[in-house]
């Protein structure tokens, strides 16, 4: 019996192992681009191993995997020959795609080599089958239903292939009606207008209006769910989101399906876990009343507060809890916080990277974070925007790396991109105010690294001949003292620039300090002298205002022509200029958020020729209208004063204008405001005061001004993501004017047809759209304007453009 069952053993052991067989040689055939070597180091199968139909199916499965070949057999014989017969994929050799304006070239580069499918790789069937359902997808994403993705396999010699993909994006459907089922607390119309997808901007023509996006309405949902929970809504849930497409698939019809719950209001606030001595801190933090509405933004708010008190005191990973515990009898919530402070941060060390000109010391003296101290997160975020502030860098980004083998030690990276600081041009430009601006220029705000300043500039152009030299010393001594001073000299000739005729040449120096109090606050103090010599100074109403105050009599112009030695004379001025300045802007160029706030004053000195004072306000705020900081609205506030001292009259070529591109765009230069009245005299025996006077274009300026300025800043990345940060575009509405305090209307000047001067309710308002651009030549400022309200006197001019002149 047993040698019957041990050869029915043998028998099946045989018939098992009957398929097996050892492997003597191994042949290809169809190898061409792929090399033997290569196949063979992915062949599991080897020479002198025994193999049986399994292991030729999984070798089969393992050479299709490498996505060389799109077709393979395996046989063998015998004798263990083993013959494997391949068909090599194509090669991509180029793919190049067309049509696309939606999506971008590098979305799609990104794509196509994710999926490998590019030059130099085997073209594979399916792959592009996945990659035009993606693209597709990605259109419907859009709004793009009708959008069609091409494409074409074009065979090539040796068994290569290249890839054209077409694209027609078609039109993007618009959301023609949203629907909104289960609301009763709120109006419909009320819910819509938390919706971006179905708001209308009428003033926003030239931006897609209600058209569709997959973005766009997971923002709005995200949205309408928050305007519920931020109403006491605790329990609203979206139970259902339906979108139908009309058949020509250019319009969709939403239909939202909600659940409003019950309104809650808080009952109490339960702060607990491990928080130390910070108890008190962060409960004076806890923002909420017994009965307020329920709110999520309250709840993000409180888990805000308590890390900004731990992050300041070292603490940067805590652990924050917020549960709301729902009383569904009371309708109120009982919020449990706990809060974990975990280990206590110290910086070890503070390092710079980027910084190949710049020394480390000039920018560790911005940098109020200390190493061998507590963390203090805030600061450090302080600290970057102060060294985005100095100008000398393009962009600065911090990193947090922790010191191994501690559990406590962090290191604070500062790394900078330089910007280059140095500037030496020669430049011709042209402007609508200036006419052929010739301009030389030798800058340098970064001196050798060192932080300190230098500069060399001039100007000549239609009516002016100007240069001047100044520098700036930061951090001068113990203190931190930035100390400056300036040397200039100026030749004017306002015949040419539409102002009152006089000869204006004026030189002078000045020094000045700043010394910064607390964060982003300065205070600044300097002293001026200015030496002025005007000559054919043309005899008008405000003008001899001045000179009789000064004691000054000049001799009579016949009808304007100037006798020998007429109206010219000389005067000496020290001032001492004052200041406070405000800055927490987070660029230097072109800030997104931040105020920029300053108050001067100017006052002259005893032994002064002019006795007078100046008071200037002018003050800048940009605040984001989205959490991108691409909608930027702009407010500008420009005021200024000069008043007697002594009942001594200011002097009229200190005066404020107004008009021009850089106060009130679409007026022309200086138009705005007070006006030349000229005296006419027939006789040299005559007294100015019995001459007839006649009235002018001429401006004279005035002793106040006022300007306001609203711009709403459209984002650059709409037409061009990387042109952001060199250039902007915006819309503005520019209002203002400028008056005479002291003018008082005559007998004469009434005759004359002049109007009263000493009006400051004259509005001026113009509006238009704008574009600054920091170009190679210098910044460029293009702008287009059309007047809202004008008087007479003044005038238009619509297109206004100045180039290699700084804003």
């Amino acid at each position: 019996m047993k040698i019957i069952f041990i050869a029915f053993l043998l028998i099946i052991i045989n018939v098992a192992h009957s398929d097996d067989t050892i492997i003597n040689k191994i042949f290809f055939n169809g190898l061409k681009r792929i090399s033997l070597d290569t196949v063979l180091f992915n062949l599991p199968l080897k020479i002198g191993t025994i193999i049986n139909d399994e292991d030729i199916a999984n070798s089969i499965k393992v050479l299709f995997s490498t996505g060389y070949f799109e077709e393979i057999t395996i046989s063998n014989n015998e004798k263990g020959i083993i013959i494997i017969q391949v068909k090599e994929r194509p090669v991509i050799d180029n793919v190049n795609f067309q049509g696309n304006k939606i999506i971008t070239e590098d979305v799609i580069k990104k794509i196509l080599n994710v999926k490998k499918i590019q030059s130099g790789e085997p073209f594979n069937e399916c792959s592009i089958f996945e990659l035009k359902r993606e693209l597709d997808n990605l259109y419907h994403n859009f709004g793009k239903f009708t959008a069609t993705t091409k494409i074409v396999v074009i065979p090539l010699s040796r068994n290569r292939v290249n890839l054209k993909i077409m694209f027609t994006e078609g039109k993007t459907a618009k959301v023609q009606q949203i629907n909104i089922f289960g609301n009763h607390a709120f109006h419909t119309k009320k819910l819509l207008s938390q919706f971006k997808l179905y708001r209308k901007i009428k003033w926003r023509p030239i931006l897609p209006n209600r058209q569709y996006q997959q973005q766009k309405l997971f923002y709005d949902l995200d949205k309408l769910r928050n305007f519920y929970l931020n109403h006491g809504y605790a329990k609203f849930h979206i139970d259902e989101t339906q979108i139908d497409l009309t058949p020509n698939k250019k319009y969709i019809y939403l239909s939202l399906y909600i659940k409003e719950g019950m309104q809650y209001t808080f009952d109490s606030v339960k702060l607990h876990g491990n928080i130390l001595d910070y108890f008190p801190n962060i409960k004076e933090y806890m923002i909420i009343s017994p009965g307020e509405l329920y709110s999520n933004n309250k709840i993000q708010e409180i888990e805000r507060n308590i890390r900004y008190v731990l992050s300041k005191n070292g603490y940067m990973q805590p652990i924050i809890l917020i549960e709301p515990d729902i009383n569904d009898n009371n309708k109120t919530i009982t919020l449990y916080v706990y809060v974990d402070i975990g280990p206590h941060f110290y910086v070890r060390e503070i390092r710079f990277e980027g910084n190949n000109i710049t020394k480390d010391e000039v920018i560790r003296r911005e940098i109020h974070q200390t190493e061998q101290m507590q963390l203090d997160y805030t600061r450090i975020i302080q600290d970057q925007d102060r060294l985005k502030r100095l100008c000398y860098f393009k962009t600065v980004n911090t990193r947090i790396e922790y010191v191994s083998n501690t559990l406590n030690q962090i290191d604070v990276i500062y790394k900078v991109e330089e910007r280059n600081t140095g500037n030496l041009n020669l430049s011709v430009g042209f402007g609508t105010e200036s006419g052929i601006n010739l301009q030389f220029g030798m800058y340098q705000e970064n001196v050798l690294g060192s932080g300190n300043s230098i500069a060399v500039a001039s100007t000549k152009n239609n009516y002016q001949t100007y240069a001047e030299i100044s520098s700036v010393k930061p951090y001068c001594g113990i203190n931190n003292i930035n100390v400056g001073g300036k040397i200039f000299y100026n030749d004017l000739n306002t015949n040419k620039t539409g102002l009152s005729d006089y000869n204006l040449k004026n030189y002078g120096i000045n020094i000045n300090c700043s010394y910064p109090i607390v964060e982003y606050t300065t205070f600044n103090i300097g002293l001026n002298y200015v030496s002025n010599y005007l000559s054919k100074v043309a005899p008008q109403l405000a003008i001899w205002r001045y000179l009789k105050s000064a004691n000054i009599y000049p001799k009579i112009s016949i009808n304007n022509k100037f006798l020998d030695n007429a109206i010219n004379f000389h005067t000496n001025d020290f001032l001492l200029v004052s200041g406070w300045t405000f800055d927490n802007s987070n660029h230097a160029y072109f800030p997104t958020y931040g105020v920029r706030a300053n108050v001067s004053s100017t006052l002259t000195l005893p032994g002064s020729n002019n006795q007078y004072y100046k008071i200037l306000i002018h003050c800048n705020s940009y605040m984001p209208l989205d959490q991108y900081y691409n909608w930027i609205m702009m407010n500008s506030i420009y005021a200024g004063y000069s008043g007697r001292i002594h009942k001594k009259e200011n002097p009229f070529y200190d005066n404020f204008y107004a008009g021009g591109i850089g106060t009130i765009r679409g007026f022309r230069l200086n138009s705005i405001g007070p006006k030349a009245a000229y005296y006419h005299c027939n006789d040299s025996s005559q007294n100015y005061t019995t001459c007839a006077i006649k009235n002018s274009q001429d401006a004279v300026g005035g002793n106040a001004i006022t300007l306001f300025k609203t711009e709403l800043i459209i984002p650059i990345t709409y037409f061009n993501k990387q042109h952001s940060d060199i250039a902007r575009i915006s819309l503005f509405l520019d209002t203002g004017t400028v008056w005479d305090t002291f003018w008082k209307n005559t007998e004469a000047t009434q005759q004359a047809g002049i109007v009263d001067y000493s009006i400051p309710s004259n509005i001026r308002i113009s509006s238009g759209v704008a574009l600054k651009w920091i170009s190679p030549v210098g910044p460029v400022i293009f702008s287009y304007s059309k007047l809202i309200k004008k008087y007479l006197g003044d005038i238009e001019e619509p297109f206004q453009f100045s180039i290699g002149k700084t804003w």
